[in-house]
């Protein structure tokens, strides 16, 4: 939904990599027009010549956000512990290759590839469920980032609170107290029926609730402007590398 709405809004090119597998990937919720998928854009990116050739890989919605879809055969898990496939190296050119291509890319990775693709990570979106168990999978997630090196991203990440409902509200807020003062934001998603497990095979953006469609437009803001203030931090440390004396633009 993010890069959906990025999609919408923007003029960009916006893509989404469902690194996941199971049957409940981003993947089985959009109209695919491409049978590539991400393992295939991995074994065949030597021949990924250009923009033309990049978007035979992906499915592009109706909101204009392209697709790399999961692997969601029986040999999907196999293939994502291939090591010669799923190889750092490959993993790095993917990347590149997405940066070359789209200004933005939204990657939904699959458990044993998260600590892999968090080094090319500009900042992370933690979602976790309106449930009693948020709190703790929150707790768990933040001290985990921080004993793999990550503490920074962690301290720029929005938290997405999702399917949030009168019912969850006590869930909700014990959620956000362990998150707060933890990450850089934190976001409520209302509950959809359409995106629930058991929901509509497509997904329409457009046709999700008022209040779920401001949710997620506020999510994208927030992303956005964490984008922005990365520019400035960066331009900052820029500046301040500078030998005494030298003016702006000499470089």
């Amino acid at each position: 939904m993010l890069g959906h709405t990025l999609a919408r809004h923007r003029d960009d090119r916006v893509v989404a990599v469902d690194a996941n597998i199971g049957d409940h990937t981003l993947t089985s919720r959009i109209k695919p027009e491409s049978p590539e998928t991400l393992s295939s854009l991995l074994a065949g990116l030597e021949q990924v010549s250009g923009y033309l050739t990049m978007r035979g890989y992906t499915s592009r919605t109706s909101t204009g956000l392209e697709v790399i879809g999961a692997d969601t055969d029986a040999g999907a898990e196999q293939r994502l512990a291939d090591r010669t496939l799923f190889s750092d190296h490959r993993l790095g050119q993917a990347v590149h290759l997405l940066d070359r291509h789209y200004k933005l890319a939204v990657i939904d990775p699959a458990a044993a590839l998260a600590a892999r693709v968090l080094p090319y990570a500009d900042q992370l979106v933690l979602v976790v469920p309106a449930s009693e168990e948020a709190s703790e999978a929150v707790a768990m997630t933040y001290e985990w980032l921080d004993g793999h090196g990550c503490a920074d991203l962690r301290r720029r990440a929005v938290m997405v609170v999702n399917g949030v409902s009168r019912r969850s509200m006590a869930d909700v807020e014990q959620a956000e107290a362990v998150a707060r003062g933890r990450c850089r934001a934190i976001v409520r998603v209302p509950w959809e029926d359409d995106l629930a497990p058991d929901g509509s095979d497509v997904v329409d953006p457009a046709q999700l609730r008022a209040a779920g469609r401001r949710a997620y437009l506020a999510l994208a803001g927030v992303v956005v402007a964490g984008f922005a203030a990365q520019s400035v931090r960066v331009s900052e440390e820029e500046l301040a590398s500078d030998p005494p004396g030298t003016r702006i633009g000499e470089r």
